[in-house]
């Protein structure tokens, strides 16, 4: 029951987000569309935030990768940028909303751990610090969220000379790459 109610509330979220911003959907909103009490919602959640950050967990957890593979990395990028196109009225009213920074940390802490799987396999058999592998790993998650974020600010159209095409072409081979660079004699 617990879980049918937090997916529900969920999904009430969702569809209030198609019409009305993240900053003016309140619990009361939530509750009535739920048909659920007041005390029923706090029960599972402390506010609307803390159900959006529910949300974009399960949602995550359901449709996006925890860790890159190596033989097939392209794939796992693409499925991050083709969840947020398929989502994108949920995804643009977020990220322009007073929730967009946690929205963009929460992306980057996902993608970081899967730059960072990635990346343990490509230094597995190399001598690097430690901190320079983070640094690298740091350095790719940014590079990823700052393509995001000006998708986002673009209304996630891609300029013409942007493709994804482009992107993971980019991508190909640079870690191997600039680990190379990093790596100890």
């Amino acid at each position: 029951m617990a879980s049918s109610t937090k997916k529900a509330l969920a999904d009430a979220l969702k569809k209030m987000m198609v019409v009305k911003p993240i900053d003016r959907i309140t619990v009361n909103d939530l509750v009535e569309t739920c048909g659920v009490s007041r005390q029923t919602f706090y029960y599972h959640f402390d506010d609307v935030y803390d159900l959006l950050e529910w949300v974009f967990e399960e949602d995550a957890n359901a449709n996006l990768p925890s860790e890159v593979v190596y033989d097939n990395w392209k794939h796992d990028v693409t499925l991050w940028f083709k969840y947020l196109y398929d989502n994108s009225t949920f995804a643009l009213n977020v990220y322009n909303s007073n929730s967009r920074l946690y929205m963009l940390r929460y992306i980057k802490g996902r993608l970081r751990d899967c730059i960072r799987s990635f990346s343990e396999i490509v230094a597995e058999d190399r001598s690097i610090d430690r901190a320079d592998f983070e640094f690298i790993v740091e350095f790719y998650s940014n590079i990823v969220v700052g393509l995001i974020s000006q998708w986002m600010d673009r209304g996630m159209q891609l300029p013409k000379e942007i493709t994804t095409d482009k992107v993971l072409r980019v991508l190909d081979n640079s870690i191997e790459n600039i680990m190379a660079r990093f790596q100890n004699n």
